[in-house]
């Protein structure tokens, strides 16, 4: 007989850790999976250094309950401005631990880690299996619609024209001051007319560290540094503590759902009767020229992401959060932000916790 569990949530990530915290707390058993070895996803292991999409333009949050929880045991509670919006800087250490911690600390919650997605079984429009598990619900966190993949469901996806990759890596022992953009442009100048491809470097919470995000090739990296090292001053000793160089996808795959977040939607700070998260954060994309683009919202504005955006057409008790929202190319370039991610998790967790209220039969 197969193992049953009321909802899996697969990905264990910002969203997929947010989605079984509280598919959880609301009385359900709840089973998280992942490929990785633990938790953390793009917030603990990409590089990443700064939390976005938590703040409107005043600096002021936009999302209480696990939001809140969460970013307040990070122990960073103060956000810095970064050119027009604001960010909460944070340890990718930190951000595993209390991913860790608040998993071990739920009740109805089990983990499987090292455990990729092989398997899934539809009938009648419902997902009745996952992994040999028989399954009442099932929450997308994967960033890539993993799920969707196995079920058939249709999807819309980015591309690198809109949101090109890059590799993200700590740059220690720096000591040039880099506290204006005309400082920052003395050091990459001298990269870009080497011919080197884009590079954009970020404050670090550790003393004399950068937050590099690069749109070259991982094995390049090394020769990056070797350059700055030679040819920048301050730079002299820089180094990375890092050995391998992952190119980190900011976005990917966006399962299509009962209502499509536009481009609009965002820009215009619209607002919806079935709201369930809410975020500021201008539409964001990169181009392989690694340059960002952004368009913001109208000043003191924000809009909320609609229960339907997280719910899929096609599969009665599929639900999605983070970058596999429903959502389209332009609007999955604000939504995909870590915030915005904790926030939609909690509430597809909630969701389908109360889909099985009024749907109990697996």
């Amino acid at each position: 007989m197969k193992a049953a569990v009321d909802i899996v949530v697969v990905g264990g990530g910002a969203a997929g850790v947010a989605a079984a915290v509280c598919a959880a707390r609301s009385g359900r058993s709840t089973l998280l999976l992942d490929r990785r070895p633990a938790a953390g996803g793009t917030g603990g292991f990409s590089g990443l250094t700064t939390l976005c999409g938590l703040y409107n333009d005043a600096g002021e949050s936009l999302n209480d309950g696990f939001v809140r929880e969460f970013t307040q045991a990070l122990g960073q509670n103060a956000p810095v401005h970064m050119g027009r919006v604001w960010v909460l800087p944070y340890r990718p250490e930190k951000f595993c631990e209390v991913a860790t911690r608040l998993l071990a600390a739920t009740r109805n919650l089990q983990t499987r880690w090292n455990a990729p997605l092989t398997d899934a079984i539809v009938e009648n429009s419902r997902i009745v299996s996952l992994n040999g598990f028989t399954v009442g619900a099932v929450i997308d966190c994967t960033g890539s619609a993993e799920v969707a993949r196995l079920t058939g469901v249709k999807c819309l996806a980015t591309d690198e024209t809109t949101q090109s990759p890059a590799v993200v890596f700590p740059l220690c022992n720096v000591s040039r001051d880099l506290d204006s953009p005309a400082a920052v442009a003395q050091v990459l100048l001298p990269l870009a007319r080497a011919g080197f491809p884009p590079l954009n470097l970020q404050a670090s919470l550790e003393a004399n560290t950068l937050t590099a995000k690069f749109t070259g090739r991982a094995e390049q990296v090394p020769e990056v540094i070797a350059f700055l090292q030679r040819n920048v001053s301050g730079f002299e000793n820089c180094r990375t503590p890092l050995t391998e160089f992952p190119s980190v996808s900011r976005a990917g795959r966006m399962i299509i759902g009962q209502y499509l977040l536009t481009g609009s939607d965002v820009l215009a700070g619209r607002k919806f009767p079935d709201g369930i998260a809410q975020c500021a954060w201008p539409v964001e994309q990169w181009g392989p020229d690694g340059v960002a683009r952004f368009k913001y919202l109208p000043a003191g504005t924000h809009y909320e992401i609609p229960a339907r955006s997280l719910r899929a057409a096609g599969v009665a008790n599929l639900f999605m959060a983070g970058k596999t929202i429903s959502a389209e190319v332009d609007a999955i370039a604000s939504a995909r932000v870590m915030g915005c991610c904790l926030a939609t998790g909690a509430a597809a967790g909630v969701l389908a916790a109360r889909h099985l209220e009024s749907s109990p039969t697996r």
